[in-house]
């Protein structure tokens, strides 16, 4: 069988009830050159069954692999593996693509010359809710290209943002799966800009203007459980801060004050003295004034992690 244009991967955990509505998305769209892999990270609902049931009505080109539960972004580094398609797309299971999203996508990338696709990342365009108002920023211009260290730090662009990378690429920067948390029964998690970073340190992207999914945010996810995944999971935290910190670009003031604070919260969540924080920055003036700041915040984490402790007996 011809290796298909897209990779679209769905990873997933007891989400099972949501997976219909994302394969109906794929099923109608206009571009039907995708295969897609549904990553079940260790569900204990019937995901195995829908998956099996929605195999079985024969629409959709797809694969499903289980494993044990290790985090999305393990779930993601298997997909990679796996993938058949040139282009590498997510579509988590709570969202879905708009009918023309592969289509469009596929014809933004076909307005780079064919000698430059190799420097690139690949396209990325907006999400937005049912509503039809975008998830966060917009870009500056309708078309543009840049790298993800340059969305933050330059434009300051906020808000989750859906699009393809290469496959390639994808497998250049595997995500780390060492950056384990060290707290019992709380979801491992390792954020995906810490690779889309690291990504932009080497390959810009073309970003595009162009909702390509929508988005809708579940209770208890990611998203809605933010500051507690972060503190549970402070050693990938801490990593992602870090690189932000050590990145040579010029950081603008309220970034700065925000990510030198956090840098100090979750290095002392890892239990890192303040002269060994200190000597792992670049700007030392930066970290004596955000020190009341990370240390109010990582009191406030302690207190925050002692009510869910309690709540879970």
């Amino acid at each position: 069988m011809k290796p298909p244009l897209f990779t679209v991967c769905t990873p997933t955990f007891n989400r099972a009830a949501l997976l219909q509505r994302a394969y109906e998305s794929l099923a109608q769209q206009t571009l039907q050159d995708f295969e897609w892999l549904v990553v079940d990270d260790g569900s204990t609902d019937n995901t195995s069954d829908v998956v099996r049931e929605l195999s079985n009505q024969g629409r959709v080109r797809m694969r499903y692999f289980a494993k044990p539960n290790g985090g999305k972004h393990t779930a993601l580094n298997l997909a990679v593996r796996e993938a058949k398609g040139d282009l590498f797309t997510v579509i988590d299971s709570d969202d879905w693509f708009t009918l023309r999203a592969l289509e469009r996508m596929k014809h933004h990338w076909e307005q780079v010359p064919v000698a430059e696709r190799p420097r690139l990342k690949g396209v990325c365009g907006l999400f937005a809710y049912q509503d039809g108002k975008t998830v966060g920023d917009r870009f500056p211009s309708d078309i543009m290209q840049a790298d993800d260290l340059d969305l933050l730090l330059r434009y300051q662009v906020e808000g989750d943002k859906i699009g393809f990378t290469r496959t390639e690429v994808m497998r250049e920067f595997p995500f780390p799966e060492e950056l384990k948390n060290q707290i019992k029964h709380s979801m491992i998690y390792v954020t995906e800009s810490l690779v889309w970073h690291r990504i932009g340190r080497k390959y810009p992207t073309r970003f595009v203007n162009e909702v390509f999914a929508i988005k809708e945010y579940q209770h208890g996810g990611i998203t809605d459980r933010g500051r507690t995944i972060h503190v549970e999971n402070s050693k990938a935290t801490l990593t992602y801060i870090h690189e932000i910190l050590n990145c040579g670009r010029k950081i603008p003031v309220k970034l700065a004050i925000k990510n030198y604070a956090n840098y100090i919260r979750y290095s002392l969540h890892e239990k890192l003295g303040l002269r060994e924080q200190m000597m792992k920055v670049p700007a030392k003036h930066w970290f004596v004034t955000c020190l009341p700041i990370g240390l109010l915040l990582r009191n406030r984490d302690c207190r925050l992690l002692k009510r869910h402790e309690s709540s879970r007996h």
